[in-house]
């Protein structure tokens, strides 16, 4: 009878039918002082690194080879080293399913099938788990890269660096000392995001992740690479290409590798530097201002939290990898932080693993958990983010949908994994009950610090400043501004005129009846005089006496209007000056409109309509803020309270106050200067049914005197900013729970 011993050692003098494919490339690197082979599987565009002694084992699979030649000559070559039959054979297992070999036995196709549709799933389900950068196949641009490269290729070298690096210097410093200036020309974010410029967003966006990804293609093939897949991607959502330059890996040298990884960033900053200037220098409101600064935006913003950070797979992350010459960075670290919390929360006792990195684990471990945590905060901030751009459209329901398919992705893949882990035969009853009581305990117990332990808790809201005692004039009719008083600090009584107004139509009708009634007065002289010769005329000259009567009635009327032209103080205090209005981006073919206050004298003949508001009368030292809460929050809002308060015109200082009381009634009129369509932080909407702007949620008033601020911070009426009210602590569940809830509610 033969013993399996035997039937082993017959099994491993047999050839091998499995030969090492003809096609692959190598290239020999050395990672932190070793030395390593890595291999390029040219169809799938795949690569691996192996060490020296799987490298020769590799090479030895011919087709004819068997187990026992293999483990004679790997402990030939490598001495004192041995090596079993059993890891032979599941390393040319992991070579066969990595399509490094091909094997002559019959039945493969199947096998490959099964493997490619395998894959394929994989590929969906990674779609599916990260919404926000979906990838599909492209074309091959070598062509394209080799046709550029002589015309372009100048920009990857040193020289072309260290003035581009000048050129960023320059931009930065330029931004820098012009701040006041420059924060003066920014948009507001809903401003910015508006739906009229989503256009021109997405075109920008998708011309710079283009630019970028050539950079990628073209520092590869500019420092010895291939590229062979430039494809089509939807970054959130707008349409852009991705470069493979995965051939970069086959360069032996770290720092042209890095360079690849940053090429994308460094074209970036190249066009962020120069439009800058061309956004500084040019008009604000043309096409090419905008784009500049859409263009200044977005790569910073990408740059800064996407591409350049580490704990994301992109440029960062790469670049960081290739800097530490540890590749597959993430899964290593991953790894770290799994087997941990196997060995110390489960108490199971795991082999050690001869791929994963010996020291520094804690950092690997931290490393994973960082990745993490920002992967949420970058998917919860995407999330936000669209939803405040949908939100005054009233189209936040798509935000949340979106929200709902990004944050399923996140929570999928580790579900599925702890499935696995669970329905793997055995494991459980290798787990040790004490180590699982103990992480049982210490997690409950952080749990319990979330949920139960107060932490100070604040609510956002916007505001405007409004004098505490005033009366607000308003034009009360149309007219072009002949005269008006000029603000300051002079009282003015009651009744005094504070502007006058000029109604050409008014003057023409005045005109027009005065000269009516000229003729019909002339015309009852002349009757009085032929009634002594013709008494029949008494009924003509009664009518003609009513029709004067009747003219002399439309006078008072008109005069009535006139009057109104003279626009005079309901009370008695200081003129103070209403918001500026912003002058108009292109005027041509419209009647002169003002802009500024129309107190200005450089307003003087332009047009004032009746509900447009003149000035506000009251004490110019003594002023509120008047905060919009959200009905969500009203009821944590309360008298008393502290409120920290920053003007949209000084975002740099906040100045304190408090709450004297609130309104039990929603405010049914909002100040136009709090509205989200002139770029206020309240969001409004327009009514369809009286055409007014209406807040877009049931919103409240409270009240700020801002007696003691006024002295240090110069403040006017309409002044506009975000204020935070500092209420009664909250855990941390519930602080989560109410954002949740806010954000991401859904009302179907």
């Amino acid at each position: 009878m033969t013993t399996l011993a035997e039937s082993l050692i017959s099994s491993s003098s047999r050839p091998l039918t499995v030969r090492r494919r003809p096609d692959l490339v190598s290239s020999r690197h050395r990672y932190q002082g070793a030395s390593y082979w890595v291999i390029k599987e040219p169809v799938g565009l795949q690569y691996y690194r192996f060490h020296d002694e799987e490298f020769f084992i590799l090479n030895m699979l011919d087709g004819h080879v068997s187990l026992q030649q293999i483990k004679d000559g790997f402990e030939q070559r490598f001495a004192p080293q041995k090596i079993t039959f059993g890891d032979l054979q599941q390393f040319i297992g992991m070579l066969h399913r990595s399509g490094l070999v091909i094997s002559n036995s019959p039945g493969q196709g199947k096998a490959l099938r099964t493997r490619g549709r395998t894959k394929k799933n994989k590929e969906m389900m990674g779609k599916v788990a990260n919404v926000f950068a979906l990838r599909f196949r492209g074309f091959d641009p070598e062509r394209i890269l080799n046709a550029m490269l002589p015309w372009i290729g100048w920009i990857f070298t040193v020289p072309a660096l260290f003035g581009f690096i000048g050129l960023f210097t320059a931009a930065s410093m330029l931004l820098a000392t012009q701040y006041d200036t420059v924060y003066a020309r920014l948009p507001t974010f809903q401003q910015f995001f508006a739906a009229d410029r989503w256009l021109i967003l997405a075109a920008t966006m998708g011309i710079v992740k283009v630019l970028h990804e050539f950079g990628h293609g073209l520092s590869c093939k500019k420092f010895g690479g291939e590229c062979h897949e430039i494809g089509f991607m939807l970054l959130v959502f707008t349409p852009c290409l991705y470069c493979n330059v995965s051939d970069s890996w086959m360069l032996p040298n770290k720092w042209k590798r890095v360079w690849i990884g940053a090429g994308g960033i460094y074209v970036e900053m190249i066009l962020a530097s120069l439009a800058a200037f061309v956004w500084f220098f040019t008009k604000s409101g043309t096409t090419i201002n905008d784009l500049c600064l859409n263009m200044m935006f977005l790569n910073v913003v990408s740059t800064v939290l996407v591409n350049g950070n580490p704990l994301l797979r992109f440029d960062g992350y790469y670049i960081l990898m290739d800097l530490l010459e540890i590749p597959n960075l993430r899964q290593k670290s991953t790894e770290v932080l799994k087997r941990w919390f196997q060995s110390t929360c489960l108490g199971l006792e795991l082999q050690d693993d001869p791929f994963l990195p010996t020291r520094g684990r804690l950092w690997f471990a931290m490393f994973t958990i960082a990745s993490v945590i920002y992967r949420w905060v970058v998917v919860f901030s995407i999330c936000w983010f669209v939803i405040k751009v949908l939100e005054p459209y009233g189209l936040e329901v798509i935000g949340r949908v979106v929200a709902l398919i990004g944050f399923s992705g996140l929570v999928a893949q580790p579900v599925i994994q702890t499935w696995k882990f669970c329905r793997t035969p055995g494991r459980l009853s290798k787990v040790k009950r004490f180590n699982v009581a103990v992480s049982l305990a210490i997690a409950a117990s952080v749990v319990a610090a979330v949920v139960y332990i107060p932490f100070p808790h604040h609510v956002d809201c916007a505001f405007e400043i409004r004098p505490t005692e005033s009366g607000r004039v308003y034009a009360g009719t149309n007219g072009q501004i002949i005269s008006t008083v000029q603000p300051g600090d002079q009282v003015i009584a009651d009744e005094t005129v504070i502007a006058e107004l000029r109604n050409r139509d008014l003057e023409m009708q005045m005109r027009d009846l005065e000269i009516e009634e000229k003729m019909a007065r002339s015309q009852l002289e002349k009757l009085k005089q032929r009634i002594f010769t013709d008494p029949a005329l008494a009924a003509e000259l009664e009518t003609q006496g009513e029709i004067i009567e009747s003219i002399e009635h439309r006078k008072a009327l008109l005069q009535e209007e006139a009057d109104r032209l003279k626009i005079k103080a309901p009370i008695s205090g200081t003129v103070i000056p209403p918001p500026n209005r912003p002058a108009p981006k292109d005027d041509r073919g419209q009647l002169d409109t003002w802009h500024g206050s129309p107190l200005d004298k450089r307003n003087r003949g332009a047009l004032l309509s009746s509900e447009d508001l003149l000035c506000e009368i009251g004490n110019a030292d003594d002023f509120e803020a008047i905060l919009a809460v959200d009905e969500g929050d009203v009821q944590l809002v309360s008298a008393g309270q502290l409120v920290d308060l920053k003007l949209d015109s000084r975002r740099m200082q906040t100045f304190s106050g408090e709450i004297v009381d609130k309104s039990v009634q929603p405010l049914s009129n909002i100040s136009s200067s709090m509205t989200s369509q002139t770029g206020g932080d309240l969001q409004t909407e327009i009514d369809p049914t009286t055409g007014q702007v209406k807040a877009r949620n049931v919103t409240y008033q409270a009240r700020v005197p801002l007696k003691d601020i006024a002295g240090e911070m110069p403040l006017k009426p309409g002044f506009r900013g975000s204020a935070k009210i500092h209420v009664a602590p909250k855990s941390l569940w519930q602080r989560l729970w109410r954002v949740i809830t806010k954000t991401f509610n859904f009302d179907l």
